[in-house]
């Protein structure tokens, strides 16, 4: 793999996303590797949580498309070409993914252990593919990012992103990025939405989409360190 330097005091917009992503992908495949195939409880969460992070992942690959890859397009053009190939390669997986998952739904308990095998293989491989897409974006793209836009125009263009998304979908992607944050990137993200959002609307984001993801003692500090930045 190729070194490339990236500038880290400069705006990064794939940091936090990404580190949801990683996390939580990564749980899945832990659990898939773990499952009991004769509960059917287990096997039906499972299956429906799989489907929710396929849901994610099309949607985080439709905000870069649209946002972040036509905007280097218009400064750089055929500088997103392997980008947009990956993403191509990913939407034949997620559907591989959804067809197996079916399949999977529809096979009489007894049967379904090598089935939950041979899905666990192929999302171990997706995950090592987008790993190392993931890398490159972090890397690569967004040292082109760095190059073409200043800290400004990437931070609207990660506002279009987030103004994108429709508030449950918004609830989901907070839920995975909160825990798989260092407590400064936590503080500096719900920081920012404490002081822009209405008093109700941030309380409610609060209750459903960081609590509950946090362990007491890590919602404390991110509590206390909230009331000394007002």
């Amino acid at each position: 793999m190729t070194t490339v330097y990236v500038n880290e005091t400069r705006y990064n917009l794939y940091a936090s996303i990404h580190k949801g992503l990683r996390r939580a992908q990564g749980q899945l495949m832990t659990r898939l590797g773990a499952v009991d195939s004769g509960s059917e409880a287990e096997v039906a969460q499972l299956i429906q949580d799989l489907r929710l992070m396929v849901e994610m992942g099309r949607k985080h690959l439709k905000h870069e498309d649209i946002y972040i890859h036509t905007e280097i397009e218009k400064r750089s053009r055929g500088a997103t070409s392997r980008l947009v190939d990956d993403h191509d390669h990913h939407e034949r997986d997620f559907a591989e993914l959804l067809a197996r998952l079916a399949d999977i739904e529809a096979t009489p308990a007894d049967k379904r252990s090598p089935k939950l095998r041979g899905l666990y293989l192929f999302y171990t491989g997706f995950l090592a593919d987008d790993f190392e897409h993931m890398i490159e974006e972090e890397t690569e793209t967004l040292s082109l990012l760095h190059r073409l836009f200043t800290d400004g125009e990437l931070a609207a263009i990660e506002g279009n992103i987030v103004g994108s998304v429709a508030p449950d979908m918004m609830m989901e992607f907070i839920r995975i990025m909160i825990p798989a944050m260092n407590p400064a990137e936590r503080l500096g993200m719900l920081g920012g939405m404490k002081a822009a959002m209405p008093v109700a609307i941030f309380a409610a984001i609060v209750d459903m989409g960081v609590k509950p993801v946090l362990a007491p003692a890590d919602w404390r500090a991110l509590e206390q360190a909230l009331a000394k930045a007002a």
